[in-house]
């Protein structure tokens, strides 16, 4: 056989360092089709480099498949039959088949290949619909015992998930972490600045910010942003926003808009922000929604941001919706804000269920809905559960209660208020009066301060 083949396959199965010149494609070919695994392997990656994927395929089907004397080791052949995966599921030297793409992932696995299993798994998990079945599990496990990082991460968090697993989970982040895999340093971080299945020691929760951080991780770049002096502040703010941190491009947006550390400049506010909401902030995608005029550009954003969870999202939509006298969408909106604890949306949505806009007349609804409101200390519902329940809608008719929730809506000097309370306090006893004031001082050291974002 020709001595720079020999010395190929004698260095790709690790007998010796690397051979002094290396073979050329001829020599390959002739040492592949002579049957030599790692002359196979070799002549298809660089067939791969050309690109002449049809050819590489074969050859690196012929390498995961070779056997006898002549056969690549066990690592060769595993690498092998992983790219032979690869170049099916994207479609380079073949047609596109996930099936094949699998079975070969199946025998790189077998052979020792960590990433393989790691793949194997996210196909499984992908089946389950994101769930962790236990057959995914077991390939994650077998990447994990190979010294797969992302794949102990995966465990880290689900037996984090589990009740009772705290040690399995710091285990498996901590074998990650050294590895350097910067989301598991992050997460150990997390879990040393909370305390949470470690002891607290925020001097090893900077140890792994600042190591998952020189990886570039978004969150830890965001940690160290938010502990940056004002000086460095901004700085550090746009290398966590470069990195692909939701939470730093929001800042950024923010800080352009307003003028805060920087220039002020509405292009690239809105630049940050956009990024941001491409990140999935749900916030960015809120305030993009106030840099807009356009109806339709606004509701889009807002409905974005409304499904992510943000209520005051809920509650402009529901404003937008009723100047259109969209009604009924206006009332839904309310009242996904109102169920989200929006104080505004609960007075809203007390309204809608009161006068009948949208929907029927519900005044059971209107009542409960106007006292949460009342009790997070809106005038105005205070005002009219005062209203209400001395009309006996929506609760049995009491006079004492409707004069202590007058009493507190007009203690800001509310005319309507004053009006119905003095005209209540005309047909009521002494005693129930004094009970009334009672009862309006009770819940007057109750109530909440109203927010002016809520």
């Amino acid at each position: 056989m020709n001595v720079r083949i020999l010395s190929l396959i004698l260095a790709t199965s690790g007998l010796v360092a690397c051979s002094t010149t290396p073979p050329t494609d001829t020599e390959l070919a002739q040492g592949a089709a002579q049957g030599n695994g790692n002359a196979q392997y070799e002549l298809a990656k660089r067939l791969a480099a050309k690109p002449d994927y049809p050819n590489a395929m074969h050859w690196m089907q012929q390498a995961a498949q070779s056997s006898g004397p002549e056969a690549a080791g066990q690592s060769v052949r595993a690498n092998a039959a992983w790219q032979v995966g690869e170049w099916y599921r994207s479609g380079l030297g073949e047609p596109k088949n996930p099936a094949l793409a699998e079975q070969w992932w199946q025998r790189a696995a077998r052979l020792g290949n960590s990433q393989a299993s790691y793949q194997l798994g996210l196909n499984c998990q992908q089946r389950y619909q994101g769930k962790l079945a236990s057959e995914c599990l077991d390939w994650f496990e077998q990447g994990a015992r190979r010294d797969h990082a992302p794949s102990q991460l995966v465990l880290g968090q689900w037996y984090a998930r589990q009740p009772g697993a705290e040690v399995d989970a710091i285990k498996w982040l901590e074998k990650a972490a050294e590895l350097g895999n910067g989301d598991a340093q992050y997460q150990l971080g997390l879990r040393y600045e909370q305390g949470k299945g470690v002891a607290k020691r925020p001097d090893l929760a900077q140890r792994w910010y600042e190591k998952a951080a020189a990886q570039q991780q978004p969150d830890a770049l965001l940690w160290l942003a938010r502990k940056a002096a004002p000086a460095d502040e901004l700085v550090a703010y746009q290398r966590a926003a470069n990195a692909g941190s939701a939470g730093a491009q929001l800042w950024l947006g923010m800080a352009y808009l307003a003028g805060e550390k920087v220039t002020v400049d509405p292009a690239l506010g809105r630049y940050w922000l956009e990024l941001a909401a491409g990140h999935g902030s749900h916030e960015a995608e809120y305030q993009l929604s106030l840099q807009e005029r356009d109806y339709d550009t606004r509701v889009h954003w807002l409905t974005l941001a409304a499904q992510g969870g943000i209520s005051k999202a809920y509650f402009e939509l529901g404003q937008l919706q009723q100047e259109q006298d969209d009604l009924e969408q206006a009332r839904v909106n309310y009242g996904k804000a109102a169920a989200q604890g929006h104080r505004q949306a609960q007075y809203a949505y007390g309204e809608m269920l009161r006068l009948g806009l949208g929907g029927k007349e519900d005044y059971a609804l209107a009542l409960q809905q106007y006292q949460l409101a009342a009790h997070r200390g809106d005038r105005m519902a205070q005002y009219r559960m005062g209203t209400l329940r001395e009309g006996g809608l929506g609760a049995p008719r009491n006079r004492i209660h409707a004069y202590a929730w007058l009493s507190l809506a007009a203690t800001e000097g509310m005319p309507e208020a004053v009006q119905a309370r003095n005209e209540l306090e005309e047909v009521m006893s002494t005693p129930e009066i004094k009970q009334a004031q009672q009862l309006s001082e009770h819940w007057f050291g109750k109530i909440e301060a109203p927010s002016q974002k809520s």
